[in-house]
């Protein structure tokens, strides 16, 4: 499958702090021009069709001293997008635009009310209701809704039947194939401890979040982060987190599980052994549409062609792959240095290699 193809733009001042797309093929870019006791920050945008990056107003405010770039950018669609600054203490602070970043509406993180569903191009974030008494690790957490149309915060009406910290773990649609398939075709996922059994769970949504159901992972370890991606009707669910006697790799992979029923059942498929590749994950899980599974690690890029049931080192050598995030318009590769290098690819195959930001 030919890969889309987005233009460089080696022009655009600064480093990439943050990038995504829509299905239509256009996209949204930050960038960050550091001095030493300045960032300037800038955003481009990518119309449909086009085949250069636009520069436009940037809403974001310069960080002075040390205290680096934290904002975040979330994609809602064709034109529109959010960017939320993620500094602590949090300021709340978002800025929307809904015509390509002509115009930005500034607004806050904070919900006003409840919505009973995710509409089509929102968005689930996680929104952390009570903090350890150090300010150092959320405790417990609900899923909000933003809003694709004005880029507004909402609780979820009906919340997962799960406890501790509650997050988002991927929106699958579903294609032929798929056993016991949902009403609709997409699946929402959040991921957080089963109350009965304290350990991670799943939960999916086949109604946009109206119910959920729980679905156990075998195995799953306690502080678990989940991540869902799915190609040709089956279902994988990365499993990562601190790993067991071993404290060398920042991003430790525990399991990959597998589903071929729409995400009812759950089966092992690897789980992480002491010495054995891959140890670490970087992004998620690349499901090409050749049947093998790419893992982005902290010591190179492993590669599975029996269902992830075992790994072998692929191509890039050893050393930190970079990372690789699901988008609307395909996987999104990123360089590991924030050297504005980037690849995208709809299958997981073909790929597609461009560059933003002059790098300074």
């Amino acid at each position: 499958m030919t890969p889309p193809r987005i233009p460089s733009a080696p022009g655009l001042p600064g480093s990439p702090s943050g990038v995504d797309f829509a299905a239509d093929g256009s996209g949204f870019a930050l960038f960050a021009q550091c001095g030493e006791k300045r960032c300037r920050q800038s955003v481009a945008v990518l119309d449909r069709g086009a085949d250069a990056w636009r520069p436009v107003r940037s809403p974001l405010p310069d960080v002075t001293g040390d205290l680096g770039i934290t904002v975040g950018l979330t994609g809602l669609g064709p034109g529109r997008a959010l960017i939320t600054e993620g500094v602590w203490p949090p300021t709340y602070r978002t800025w929307f635009t809904a015509d390509g970043g002509r115009t930005w509406r500034t607004g806050s993180e904070k919900p006003s009310g409840t919505i009973p569903v995710v509409p089509e191009g929102g968005a689930l974030v996680r929104d952390c209701v009570k903090v350890l008494d150090d300010n150092s690790y959320c405790e417990r957490s609900r899923l909000l809704v933003v809003l694709p149309d004005t880029g507004e915060f909402r609780v979820l009406a009906t919340q997962p039947p799960l406890e501790g910290v509650v997050s988002p773990a991927g929106e699958v649609t579903l294609t032929a194939g798929t056993v016991n398939p949902p009403e609709g075709p997409d699946v929402l996922f959040a991921a957080a401890d089963d109350p009965r059994t304290g350990r991670p769970v799943l939960a999916a949504s086949e109604d946009r979040g109206r119910t959920w159901r729980r679905a156990p992972l075998p195995g799953a370890d306690r502080a678990s982060h989940v991540r869902v991606t799915e190609a040709d009707g089956t279902l994988y669910a990365l499993e990562t987190g601190q790993l067991p006697e071993d404290d060398t790799v920042k991003n430790g992979l525990r399991a990959i599980h597998r589903s071929t029923d729409a995400g009812h059942t759950w089966q092992r498929v690897w789980r992480h052994r002491k010495g054995a590749e891959p140890r670490s994950s970087l992004g998620d899980l690349v499901v090409a549409a050749d049947g093998s599974l790419t893992v982005h690690g902290e010591d190179g890029v492993w590669r599975s062609t029996d269902g992830g049931r075992t790994f072998q080192r692929g191509s890039g050598g050893r050393g930190i792959s970079g990372s690789v995030t699901v988008t609307p318009l395909g996987y999104l590769g990123a360089d590991s240095f924030g050297a504005g290098t980037f690849r995208i690819s709809a299958d997981g195959t073909h790929w597609h290699r461009f560059e933003l930001g002059d790098g300074d």
